[in-house]
Formats: C-alpha cells, structure tokens, sequence
C-alpha cells in the first residue's frame, strides 16, 4: 500500500522546486515552437526518466549510509542548489521540438538539477521509491501540461528571474530545515 502522505510531499517538493525551473522553461520554449503534444510528451519522460533514476540511488544511500549523513547530506544540497540557481543565468531553446530531442534535453537538464536532488533526497530519507517516483511522476505531468498548453503565453507573462528566485529561495529554506533536522537528531 502506498504511503500517500510521502507521495503528496513528494509532488508537492518538485512541483514547487520545479515553477520556473529551467526544465519548466524547457518544456514552454519547446511547446511554443510547434507540436505541444511531443513537447507535453518528452518534457513529461524526460523528466520522470531522469527522477527514477534518482529516487533509486536514493533508496540505495539510504541502505548504505547512515540516515543523519544522508539528511545533513540531503540539505546542504538543497541549500546548494538553491544558491547555485539565483546565481544561474537563463538560457533559452532556439528550435523546434521532436520528440527525441526533448526527451533527451529535459533528461540530461534534469540529471544533477535541484528537483532531481530533491527526488533523491527525499527516498534516501524516506527508502519509499514507488511513492516519490508516483509523486514526482504527477508533479511531472502536471507541470509539464501547463507548460505545453501555455506555452508561449506563459514564457511572455511570467518573468524568469523573480520565478528562479522564489524558487531558489524556497530551496534554500528547504535545505536549511533539512540540515538543522539532520544536524538535531
């Protein structure tokens, strides 16, 4: 039975790490040029791809490490991420999307980003891989269909710097409560 409270941390973790995120971003730049479908599709897969993998090496350090390293681990990571995005520049995708190349785009951009942290932080921390992997999966495709269905309209309305800040922000308080939770057990 599935641990429902893990899976709604779970999505509710990467969706708010992932808002204007750059693989977000990804997935409207490749929406607004053409074939939202493939661009929903391989945003979608891409991403969820990329967080199995995660969720699995986390469940793995979690065997292997001792639960406080990996929680002091897992938080001055989420506060390195965080930093590491407001001091980021954007960039933006200039071609049309295949499908292919999303997938492999978003793939390769989420390896190692800050939700892909989150992802493994959180089954190393809780060893329940099928609820953060159905959690990040619902967040994935939840975020990943508002960007192909607003596409352009989105990339126009929202201004990136204050969605990276705010969400870089959050990371960083994310971090720092898993490290002072860490750090006081």
């Amino acid at each position: 039975m599935l641990r429902w409270e893990v899976v709604v941390a779970s999505a509710t973790a990467v969706a708010a790490a992932e808002l204007g995120d750059k693989t977000q971003l990804a997935a409207i730049a490749l929406s607004a040029r053409g074939r939202p479908l493939a661009a929903f599709a391989a945003s979608t897969l891409g991403f969820v791809a990329a967080n199995i993998a995660a969720a699995a090496l986390g469940c793995a350090l979690r065997v292997a490490l001792p639960l406080e390293l990996v929680g002091a681990a897992a938080g001055a990571a989420f506060i390195a991420a965080g930093l590491a995005s407001l001091l980021r520049r954007g960039d933006r995708l200039e071609r049309e999307c295949s499908f292919w190349r999303g997938f492999c785009l978003v793939f390769l951009a989420e390896l190692g980003d800050k939700t892909n942290l989150a992802t493994l932080a959180l089954a190393a921390s809780t060893g329940a891989f099928a609820e953060v992997v159905v959690g990040v999966s619902a967040a994935a495709a939840a975020l990943m269909g508002l960007a192909a269905a607003l596409g352009a309209a989105l990339s126009r309305a929202l201004p990136e710097k204050a969605l990276r800040s705010a969400s870089s922000l959050a990371f960083i308080a994310i971090g720092a409560a898993l490290l002072a939770q860490a750090l006081l057990a």
